[in-house]
């Protein structure tokens, strides 16, 4: 079996998702929730980090490309390997009854849908977006990062919007976790299972700690 036929196997498939959804977590989701949990320590500390950030454009975009990449990679395996588990849903050995899943995995589909639409959205809202005004920073003018988000963050619908897609965030991601690690043989799905535990409070807390931001903004 040559590198293709693997890789499109329903293993190979299953690696795929699995392995651009942890470099999706690992180099963008764990980075930007340091970046910008900054936001919290107001307008100057997290400034300053958007600035420094803008002077590392070369490795920011490489790693916009390599998102780009993981995230159509992600999709389109996310399809086929939906796809497949319905058309086997026959079979006894890939069977699960509705009580044996749980909430987070039915609504991968729909989660992953939900996202999707966020990111696109964050991308046009801030990547994509320039701060209109400056300010003076350590002698410099930089861009005022921070009081765009603010804006947009005392926009009352834009605060649940975005509250709401992290709850899909948390969702998705404590099934994730958990499905990854399985992938590769590092979990078996069992009552009590601390690796089990140890996913939902990661999923939560992450998602939890992206929530808070604009929250924090629309009381400012």
């Amino acid at each position: 079996m040559n590198v293709k036929q693997t890789l499109l196997s329903s293993i190979g498939q299953k690696l795929l998702l699995a392995t651009s959804g942890l470099v999706m977590f690992l180099l963008f989701l764990i980075p930007h929730m340091g970046g910008n949990i900054l936001f919290l320590f107001g307008p100057d500390i997290f400034n300053s980090y958007a600035a420094h950030l803008h002077q590392l454009v070369p490795i920011v975009i490489g790693i916009e490309v390599l998102m780009i990449v993981s995230i159509t990679v992600h999709m389109v395996m996310a399809v086929r390997v939906t796809l497949a588990n319905r058309t086997a849903h026959d079979k006894r050995f890939t069977q699960k009854s509705s009580q044996e899943r749980s909430l987070a995995a039915k609504l991968m589909p729909v989660s992953g849908g939900m996202i999707f639409i966020f990111i696109v959205k964050h991308l046009l809202d801030f990547t994509l977006g320039v701060a209109k005004d400056q300010i003076a920073l350590n002698g410099h003018m930089v861009n005022d990062v921070y009081g765009m988000v603010l804006a947009k963050f005392q926009q009352p619908d834009q605060m649940v919007f975005y509250v709401l897609f992290m709850v899909a965030v948390g969702f998705h991601l404590s099934h994730a976790l958990q499905s990854s690690l399985q992938t590769y043989g590092l979990y078996v799905p069992r009552e009590g299972s601390k690796i089990k535990l140890a996913s939902t409070l990661v999923a939560i807390g992450m998602a939890g700690t992206f929530a808070i931001i604009p929250i924090v903004a629309f009381i400012r």
